[in-house]
């Protein structure tokens, strides 16, 4: 059984999809650029703000210059409506729970700006988690594994101790450039086969899986 579990944010604990689309969608309107529908950000998430901005804008305006007024749009409307659709997966919080009563802890490590990160987790999952790591300033965003390498010297444990849990190939990489194990979940924003081929150690397509997964392996 591991000691520490370290989740993703975005399409693991939290359906975000359509705040982050309409967010976007929001913004690029303001410019008069085309939007996008809901399923194709699926593929625009899982590398911060700034990424996900950078793919939504036309290939003919993908200047810095312009990516951050998009962004700076996009991150005014998110602010104030990052949660009007968002919700928990089914029986997120119950295998948060779980875990909990058996001693595990828990910490989220997301490329989400770490204020919304903080601001988002405690409205939905209150004080469950131990340690809450967004993307920070100066700090690289993830597959760089400096922040997972954080929560375990701040818990004192050993990586082998450690299992992370995402929905994308990006946390996969995250995993092993930290040298921990990994689940990739199937109800996120990419698909199974992306994360097999990534080279997952576990994949979850229910909570009960995953839960398995924490405390038999």
């Amino acid at each position: 059984m591991f000691k520490v579990a370290i989740f993703d944010l975005d399409g693991t604990l939290l359906n975000t999809l359509d705040d982050l689309a309409n967010a976007c969608n929001y913004a690029l309107n303001k410019f008069s650029f085309p939007t996008h529908n809901v399923e194709e950000y699926k593929k625009f998430i899982g590398n911060g703000i700034y990424k996900l901005v950078e793919r939504a804008v036309p290939n003919n305006k993908k200047d810095k210059e312009t990516v951050e007024k998009v962004l700076k749009t996009f991150s005014d409307y998110y602010n104030e409506h990052m949660i009007d659709m968002t919700k928990p997966y089914d029986g997120i919080v119950d295998i948060l729970d779980e875990l909990r009563a058996k001693g595990i802890k828990l910490a989220v490590v997301s490329n989400k700006k770490h204020e919304f990160t903080i601001e988002i987790v405690k409205k939905y999952f209150g004080d469950r988690f131990d340690i809450v790591f967004g993307h920070r300033e100066n700090y690289k965003e993830k597959p760089d594994p400096t922040s997972v390498l954080e929560v375990i010297e701040k818990l004192n444990i050993l990586k082998s101790e450690c299992i992370y849990i995402g929905d994308s190939n990006v946390d996969i990489l995250t995993a092993k450039n930290a040298g921990v194990k990994s689940v990739g979940v199937s109800w996120g924003f990419r698909d199974r086969e992306e994360l097999a081929n990534e080279g997952a150690n576990y994949l979850a397509d229910n909570n009960i899986e995953l839960l398995n997964i924490i405390l038999n392996s």
